[in-house]
């Protein structure tokens, strides 16, 4: 591959074109020299650039060498125009130059002889000015990809000058708009500002602050922030440069590989109660079915039918019993695995659907549930549906009396809290962080049937939406248990929402 560099000769007289190019080959013998006698010939290689420089005669058959600067600085800029005149003037090389030319020579002795040197010598800028263009967009491209930003600012940490990274990061479309303003007063941390103004007062150097941005549009961004002054001696600090880089993305990746690995203990500590339970309360049932299974089996023909029948009773109650534990733990586990994207959710409808599913429980019980106006939110509407029905149940059989249950929500800015408050037994103040724990359980199967799990699921499916749950309650005054919801949907419609029922 020829990777010489190219000069393109221009002359319609082919007597000096040949003389021109003799002179360029002997003398400068790292170039590639190609000629254009006639105007066809120009058009078909002037499109094709790349050329180190072009060297043309002023008087040509089909116009001028001012057209040709023209051509050739419309297709690139950067490449030099030498005119080598045969007859010219003052006025011509003033023209040439004001239109690009690089130089201005005269035919004759003394401009061949000085060719080859004005040739090599634009080559050589042209191709100084090409490596730093280049360098200099290597650079941005480079900044533009690690979103880094250079600026200046005086003692006073006030921006003097500021490029289009740093503006994008500090939130603004162009760099003058933030001309002028502190660099402290853009982290939201006011201890860090105070850091940053006492040290660019000091005149010391800052390496690697992180900090939080705010923007003018109330989102945070997180920035690594290098400064050092510039010292003038006799002077002292004239000014600080430094480098803005936005590291938003790592910091978000950071928190997330935090939150996976949090979610990964947890998922030990749970592998550890499940393996708990297979050993320990699964077991249980297994062994009693087994027991009475034996029974049956050795009373053969003489066993009484009210015998057979109380054992039977038992197998199918320990039968029961594991069925309902096994589940709730698959019920459990479906809180991740089978989770689905959040979408706007009526929580009227939630209710709704809920108390639909617990239909048995409410005739059973002769229980009511009222509730007021509910939000739309962002959320997995299937979860939404079983965290009111594990809830409401709950409250239907923890039961004193008739049960009475009332729903509502209190919206703030930024989330909204659901409460569920019944009128049933209540529970110890010592218990109630208890209660969400997997196979907590305060009262015997006898008692309360259950599996002590419902809760777990609650609390379990709260936390994946973002929120919280807890409980308030005193034994033989009720309980209200509640949550918390993030409201990504901001002001939440009323849409479908039923009036005040029961």
């Amino acid at each position: 591959m020829n990777t010489r560099p190219r000069v393109l000769l221009v002359d319609s007289d082919p007597n000096d074109r040949a003389l021109a190019a003799l002179v360029l080959r002997r003398e400068v013998a790292e170039l590639e020299i190609e000629e254009a006698g006639d105007a066809m010939v120009l058009a078909d290689r002037l499109p094709r650039g790349g050329y180190a420089a072009v060297v043309t005669e002023y008087r040509l058959a089909w116009g001028d060498g001012l057209q040709v600067v023209e051509s050739v600085k419309s297709l690139d800029p950067d490449c030099p125009v030498v005119i080598f005149a045969s007859a010219g003037s003052e006025a011509v090389a003033a023209e040439g130059l004001r239109k690009g030319a690089a130089a201005y020579l005269v035919k004759g002795s003394a401009g061949y002889l000085e060719l080859p040197a004005t040739v090599r010598r634009v080559v050589a800028l042209s191709a100084e000015v090409r490596a730093s263009r280049e360098a200099s967009a290597s650079y941005h491209r480079l900044t533009e990809e690690m979103a880094l930003g250079t600026f200046a600012a005086g003692s006073e940490g006030r921006l003097s000058r500021a490029s289009p990274v740093v503006a994008r990061i500090l939130g603004f479309e162009k760099p003058d708009a933030v001309l002028g303003k502190s660099l402290a007063d853009f982290l939201s941390d006011e201890t860090l500002q105070a850091q940053v103004l006492a040290s660019m007062a000091r005149g010391r150097e800052i390496r690697d602050l992180e900090a939080g941005v705010r923007r003018p549009g109330g989102d945070l961004a997180w920035v690594s922030l290098t400064t050092w002054p510039v010292v003038d001696t006799g002077v002292g600090v004239i000014r600080y440069e430094g480098v803005l880089q936005d590291i938003s993305g790592r910091r978000k990746a950071e928190r997330e590989l935090s939150e996976r690995a949090a979610v990964l203990g947890r998922s030990n500590e749970e592998l550890q109660q499940f393996a708990y339970v297979i050993s320990h309360d699964l077991q249980e049932p297994l062994q009693l079915i087994s027991r009475y299974a034996r029974l049956l089996a050795n009373h053969g023909s003489t066993a009484a039918d009210e015998d057979a029948s109380r054992y039977l009773a038992h197998l199918l109650q320990c039968t029961d019993q594991m069925q309902a534990m096994i589940n709730d733990v698959l019920a459990y586990a479906r809180v991740d695995t089978q989770a689905k994207p959040f979408t706007p959710v009526d929580f009227g409808e939630v209710v709704t659907k809920a108390m639909a599913n617990l239909k048995a429980a409410l005739d059973e019980s002769g229980g009511q549930v009222s509730w007021e106006r509910l939000p739309v939110l962002s959320a997995d509407g299937a979860q939404m549906v079983q965290l009111f029905q594990n809830l409401i149940a709950n409250a239907l059989k923890f039961r004193r009396e008739k049960p009475q249950v009332r729903i509502f929500a209190v919206e703030e800015a930024k989330r909204c809290t659901f409460a569920v408050a019944d009128n049933g037994i209540g529970i110890p103040q010592e218990q109630l962080e208890r209660i969400f724990g997997m196979f907590q359980r305060l009262h015997t199967a006898p008692e309360y049937p259950g599996t002590g799990i419902g809760l777990a699921i609650c609390k379990r499916i709260v936390e994946r939406h973002g929120g919280r749950v807890w409980a308030v309650s005193e034994p033989g005054h009720g309980s209200t248990f509640c949550f918390t919801l993030p409201r990504n949907l901001g002001p939440a419609p009323w849409a479908g929402a039923p009036e005040p029922r029961s």
